[in-house]
């Protein structure tokens, strides 16, 4: 006990000495955007890999994570109807600065699931001037659409000034990403 004491007054004291902890001037000139990947629909029978975004602005987080049903883009005609599902999350938070490299965040959200049917054996093109897309009909079944709220966490690190990496841990989803502070390639005026 007497070891924990001293090594928690210790930490104090070096905190203490640093002017920077607990600085939220320094969220002022933050805006970042990212990518990231990870799993939607945590402890749901429906969770799966995805891809998304998140955009920071002066603290404040928000971020999208999209799971498509894994053959309404499958570029084969079959004869087949398969069970499919999506999900999505989308969450919000505050960024608190612990020190100006490392920023914890809680945060909250919505979860949805989606169980449905992709029929294999329709086509759709989707055509613009530099590409086209095939897609098969997605069909979500009457009354699975399932609602979740989310609650979680996020540590970003921030190993130069223009990258942040973070990782969000949640009831609905764990992913990361790298997200690029735009806010610091900024004119200072002084």
């Amino acid at each position: 006990m007497k070891k924990i004491v001293i090594l928690v007054a210790m930490a104090l004291v070096a905190m203490s000495a640093n002017a920077q902890f607990l600085d939220f001037s320094s969220n002022d000139n933050r805006l970042g955007f990212g990518i990231q990947i990870g799993q939607s629909a945590t402890g749901t029978e429906y969770a799966k890999l995805g891809f998304g975004i998140s955009l920071s602005a002066m603290g404040g987080y928000i971020d999208f994570l999209r799971v498509v049903p894994d053959h309404q883009y499958d570029n084969h005609v079959t004869n087949t109807i398969y069970d499919d599902s999506s999900s999505f999350n989308i969450n919000i938070g505050y960024q608190i600065p612990i020190f100006p490299w490392l920023r914890l965040m809680p945060l909250v959200g919505y979860c949805q699931t989606n169980y449905g049917k992709t029929d294999a054996t329709t086509v759709n093109i989707e055509t613009n001037e530099n590409n086209s897309q095939m897609y098969h009909d997605y069909d979500v079944t009457p009354g699975s659409r399932k609602h979740y709220y989310n609650l979680g966490l996020g540590l970003f690190v921030q190993p130069i000034k223009w990258i942040d990496l973070y990782a969000i841990g949640s009831m609905r989803g764990i992913y990361g990403g790298i997200s690029f502070n735009l806010g610091a390639f900024a004119i200072d005026d002084d």
